[in-house]
């Protein structure tokens, strides 16, 4: 499965992509996840990902988790100018995140079957 993600940390709906991301994994899936716009904020290390969650969902970081330790999680990538444009660099990603540019929408979409947009 491939998300796009634009929701930031401070829009409730934040969850919502990793809990499908959760769901595509139990069904064998791997995912593949790009942010953009506010979602970048997800892949910094400051953002407590144990702190975002919507009512009976799992948190952020619990659907993250699952897909690490499950080796489900094949990419998890921050746009490049929406990261310069609030001033995040390379080093502020978590370590299972990279940067890239706009490049990175098509060429991961094109590797998965079904697309998401969060």
């Amino acid at each position: 499965m491939f998300l796009l993600i634009t929701d930031g940390p401070d829009d409730s709906a934040a969850p919502l992509p990793f809990v499908a991301a959760k769901g595509a994994m139990e069904d064998g899936d791997e995912v593949s996840i790009v942010t953009m716009a506010d979602g970048v904020s997800l892949l910094r290390r400051d953002v407590d990902l144990h702190a975002l969650e919507a009512s009976g969902l799992p948190t952020v970081a619990a659907a993250v988790e699952a897909l690490r330790d499950r080796g489900a999680l094949a990419d998890a990538v921050a746009l490049r100018p929406c990261c310069e444009s609030r001033g995040i660099d390379e080093a502020d990603l978590r370590e299972w995140a990279s940067m890239d540019g706009p490049s990175a929408i098509s060429r991961l979409a094109g590797e998965h079957e079904t697309t998401l947009s969060f």
